[in-house]
């Protein structure tokens, strides 16, 4: 037995550490008691578009926007090109954030309001990037959620069918609730202060990643396609491709069809994987293409990730079969043409 509880439980939202916003529940109704499961949630987030990263709506201000969730971002951000518009207050801070192109300092702004799902919360603080991301449906896409945020919750990404939860557990014995169904699992690690770090198996070579949704398709770096087994001249004969980060700085890589990758239990065969020279310290991006094909439950209480796979073997599964497309669009350009 579980009780969901959504609008009424979501009180205020408060800074953490000057930039994270962390949300402090207050339920009323539905008490807990032994033995009984209690989900918290924000309430169901409609994903906007198709492809790529998720976008979902919020309101900044009592004004429409739209944000991309991105686990692989350490903060939550906003364009500077959008801040006057939505009535943002520039604070003195600077910080220092990571993208694929380095380090780069940024501005500190403050939203007085912030809708999200059911709750609203004050006094929000955003990165400021100088990075634009276009619209959707006429909505300006205005930054990104980052881990600062996401990880207070269990986040549970069901792109395939438009949406995304945020949980708080309690007293529950299964860690995935709200499902049915066959699920696998994978033990996930908290790299840095928000960043979630898996093993993954590329050709039957093991490979450390990042579990990003902020990149619309998986990269993997050099290093790890040779020691996978792909060399220079096969790379060479490879689709180019183009990318960038948070500080507009472009990278060059090549589409590359690998024998097999492994993410837990599951095995992908023949995935097309872009090989791109990230700076992630040495980590691959399992980015949005694989949240886009398959149920995918981060637990960042347990540090673990709960997959569904929607095609299963011997079923052919589309999950890495999109990334010609994908990488073929900058992430711009495919958040400025979204799918309706």
């Amino acid at each position: 037995m579980h009780c969901l509880k959504d609008k009424e439980g979501v009180q205020e939202m408060r800074l953490k550490h000057s930039l994270a916003a962390l949300l402090f529940l207050t339920l009323a109704g539905c008490a807990e008691t032994p033995n009984e499961c209690v989900v918290h949630t924000l309430g169901t987030l409609p994903v906007l578009n198709d492809h790529g990263s998720p976008i979902v709506e919020v309101t900044l201000n009592d004004k429409k926007a739209a944000m991309i969730v991105d686990t692989g971002a350490d903060f939550s951000s906003v364009s500077e090109s959008l801040t006057k518009q939505y009535d943002m207050t520039r604070l003195s801070a600077y910080v220092p954030v990571n993208g694929v192109g380095g380090l780069v300092d940024a501005s500190v702004y403050k939203v007085d309001k912030l809708g999200l799902g059911t709750g609203t919360t004050q006094d929000i603080a955003l990165v400021g990037l100088p990075r634009t991301h276009g619209q959707i449906n006429g909505i300006p896409i205005v930054g990104l959620f980052g881990g600062d945020f996401l990880t207070s919750y269990d986040v549970v990404f069901d792109l395939p069918a438009h949406k995304i939860d945020l949980y708080q557990l309690h007293g529950c014995p299964s860690p995935t609730p709200m499902w049915d169904g066959p699920v696998s699992k994978l033990r996930s690690s908290r790299e840095g202060k928000t960043h979630i770090g898996l093993k993954l198996v590329l050709n039957n070579y093991k490979i450390d990643a990042i579990l990003d949704s902020g990149s619309s398709a998986t990269v993997v770096l050099p290093r790890q396609a040779h020691h996978a087994g792909v060399s220079e001249e096969q790379l060479a004969n490879d689709i180019s491709t183009k990318s960038r980060g948070i500080d507009l700085h472009s990278l060059s890589g090549h589409l590359h069809r690998f024998e097999r990758l492994q993410i837990g239990d599951e095995v992908f065969p023949n995935p097309l994987l872009d090989v791109s020279p990230l700076k992630t310290d040495g980590d691959a991006l399992l980015g949005a293409d694989f949240l886009r094909h398959n149920r995918v439950w981060i637990s960042n209480r347990n540090d673990m990730i709960y997959i569904q796979r929607l095609s299963p073997p011997p079923m052919q599964d589309p999950t890495f079969e999109h990334g010609l497309r994908k990488r073929q669009l900058t992430q711009p350009d495919m958040q400025k043409q979204p799918t309706p």
